[in-house]
């Protein structure tokens, strides 16, 4: 004769109920934690913050540009997701310098930010070359070990600047007298001669190397998940065992 076999789960489904509403509870407060430590890990747990989209961010800005800086490839920073706010802005670093002149261009691609030295040849060029002009460097100025141009340089330019004629001082910004030679910034040498050390570029651009989107996604989408599972299994169950304990 068969017999018949009762499960009685009845004293079980208030627990059942309890781990199923805290879940809910729990889900918006997880998921902002989820996205902080994909975004940019935590210091209270080990290996996040090497695996985290800042993280993948720093290593491909390092591999995809030329001799960056080092400021240049950790100049990414992010705001934090709040349980009521499930957004992350990742933005370039404005402290203690703006680095956002060095990295847009440099994802969102298209004319190169004016930089301060370029100002300030344009200002000292006595109204020959517009504010808003782009140097290039010729071969005749070395670069420092990260490809750009030394302050040292810039200051002796600027401290020997006179007009386009061949006397009376060591440089001089503009377009020289005689010839086809492009404006530019110029050195007086021996025998009258002058040599180009910068020159009027005005289609001077970005490619957009940076792949910043599509890196940052692809960290998302490795990471995510797993933190969402991890965070809104230890919250739902701290919950819950505050609750057992009377404090819930």
């Amino acid at each position: 004769m068969a017999r018949t076999l009762y499960v009685d789960l009845t004293s079980e489904l208030p627990l059942a109920v309890a781990w199923t509403k805290e879940h809910s509870r729990q889900l918006p407060f997880s998921a902002s934690q989820a996205l902080n430590l994909s975004v940019q890990g935590s210091r209270f747990m080990a290996g996040t913050r090497e695996a985290s989209a800042l993280a993948a961010l720093a290593a491909m800005t390092k591999a995809k540009l030329d001799r960056p800086k080092p400021q240049t490839v950790t100049g990414y920073r992010a705001t934090a997701a709040k349980k009521r706010a499930l957004v992350v802005d990742i933005l370039p670093k404005d402290k203690p310098f703006d680095r956002k002149r060095y990295l847009e261009g440099n994802y969102l691609g298209g004319q190169r930010v004016v930089k301060p030295f370029e100002i300030a040849f344009a200002a000292n060029s006595r109204g020959a070359i517009p504010l808003g002009t782009r140097f290039v460097p010729t071969g005749a100025v070395k670069p420092d070990q990260y490809g750009n141009v030394r302050k040292s340089q810039i200051s002796k330019i600027l401290s020997g600047l006179g007009n386009t004629g061949r006397t009376g001082s060591n440089h001089f910004i503009g377009k020289p007298q005689g010839g086809n030679r492009p404006a530019g910034v110029y050195r007086r040498e021996r025998g009258h001669k002058l040599r180009p050390l910068f020159l009027v570029d005005s289609s001077v651009s970005y490619q957009a190397s940076l792949t910043v989107f599509t890196t940052v996604t692809a960290k998302l989408r490795s990471t995510f998940d797993l933190y969402l599972r991890q965070q809104l299994s230890k919250n739902v169950r701290d919950r819950l065992r505050s609750r057992t304990s009377g404090s819930f």
